[in-house]
């Protein structure tokens, strides 16, 4: 083998050599950065499931909060119809007593209802044909007193009302309607029922 050929070959074998070495570094680089990146993806993951699992937890909160709000609503509402139809069933209740009965509780919500004994009294048509034809004059002689004669009269005129009646007094009417009655009387005894019905 001449000179020439043996540094040709040395130049060769050098040159795998060097070239075996930085195929070996780029093989240790490359396993160095795809371990650095599978942990950088790992870390990653890691957080994003955290994340999601965060997310869902308060997606779930803010779903169970809501569906509590839901039933809450639909419970008050059920109470409420249940109420409503409680006052309901005392009105149609005191629409359907006995003619003597209905004129009794008219009687005596209009003595204690009476204030200069010179009211109208305005009647529903129904109640005007339910109430006896000297209906007036026996509350007027039960209100008179040695001092004072009562002088109720009856209206001409009929309301469209479901029970009770109005007493006018000059340009002044106070409703006694059963529906309005009850209607004062609901928020002080609503709380009653609500006991009562729950």
């Amino acid at each position: 083998m001449t000179g020439v050929e043996k540094i040709k070959e040395r130049i060769l074998e050098e040159a795998q050599s060097q070239a075996k070495e930085v195929i070996k570094r780029a093989q240790d680089q490359s396993a160095d950065i795809i371990e650095a990146a599978q942990k950088e993806a790992d870390l990653k993951k890691k957080d994003i499931l955290e994340k999601a699992e965060l997310e869902a937890a308060e997606l779930k909160k803010r779903l169970r909060a809501v569906a509590e709000l839901e039933a809450r609503k639909k419970k008050l509402w059920a109470r409420q119809q249940v109420i409503q139809e409680a006052f309901d069933k005392a009105t149609e209740k005191l629409e359907k007593l006995t003619d003597s009965e209905y004129e009794e509780i008219i009687t005596n919500m209009l003595v204690a209802s009476v204030k200069s004994k010179n009211e109208e009294v305005i009647l529903s048509a129904k109640d005007k044909r339910r109430l006896s034809p000297d209906f007036i004059q026996k509350i007027n002689k039960r209100l008179s007193s040695e001092k004072t004669k009562s002088n109720l009269t009856l209206s001409k005129e009929e309301r469209n009302i479901g029970g009770g009646f109005i007493l006018k007094s000059e340009d002044i009417e106070t409703n006694n309607s059963f529906e309005a009655l009850i209607k004062m009387q609901r928020e002080k005894i609503e709380s009653e029922v609500v006991k009562t019905l729950f």
